[in-house]
C-alpha cells in the first residue's frame, strides 16, 4: 500500500459512513479502542475514529504510477469522497503517498496540477511519507 486515503475525526461515526459506502477500507479504527490491542490491550486508547483505503498499490519507488492510480481512484470515487468530506465528524482527510527515500543530498518530489486540482476541489489534504530504501540484495543477519 503505497498511496492511502486516510479519514479520521473525534466524533466521526465511521461504521455509519461505511455502512452505505462503496469504499473498501483496509483498516478501520474507533475512538476508545486500544491503540495497540495485541500487545497493550489496557494501554493508551485511540482518540479518534476513522479508516484507510488504498488508492494505489504501486511500489514506493514508483511515484508516477502511484499518482496515475490515485487520480483514477479520486475520479472514480468522486461522489463518495464528496460525501465523506461533508460527513459529520470528519476532521482530517488526506491522500498519503508512500515514497522511497533516495540516497541523494536533497530529495524533492513533484505532483501534477491535475492531481492537486482534484484533491483541492474535494477538500482533501495531500501528504507524503518517506520510507527508507529497501536494498534488494542487502545481506541478512546470521
Amino acid at each position: 500500500m503505497s498511496c492511502v486515503l486516510r479519514a479520521r475525526g473525534i466524533s466521526f461515526a465511521v461504521d455509519e459512513f461505511l455502512a452505505e459506502s462503496a469504499l473498501k477500507p483496509t483498516a478501520i479504527f474507533r475512538r476508545g479502542e486500544p491503540r495497540l490491542p495485541e500487545s497493550q490491550p489496557e494501554g493508551p486508547k485511540l482518540s479518534a475514529s476513522g479508516f484507510h483505503v488504498v488508492a494505489s498499490e504501486a511500489d514506493f519507488s514508483d511515484l508516477q504510477v502511484q499518482i496515475a492510480d490515485a487520480i483514477h481512484f479520486l475520479e472514480k470515487n468522486q461522489a463518495e469522497l464528496t460525501r465523506l468530506v461533508g460527513f459529520p465528524g470528519v476532521e482530517n482527510l488526506s491522500l498519503d503517498f508512500g515514497i522511497e527515500e533516495r540516497d541523494v543530498a536533497a530529495q524533492s518530489e513533484r505532483f501534477p496540477p491535475n492531481l492537486l486540482r482534484i484533491v483541492g476541489n474535494l477538500g482533501i489534504w495531500l501528504e507524503f511519507t518517506l520510507y527508507p530504501c529497501q536494498k534488494p540484495n542487502a545481506p541478512t543477519p546470521d
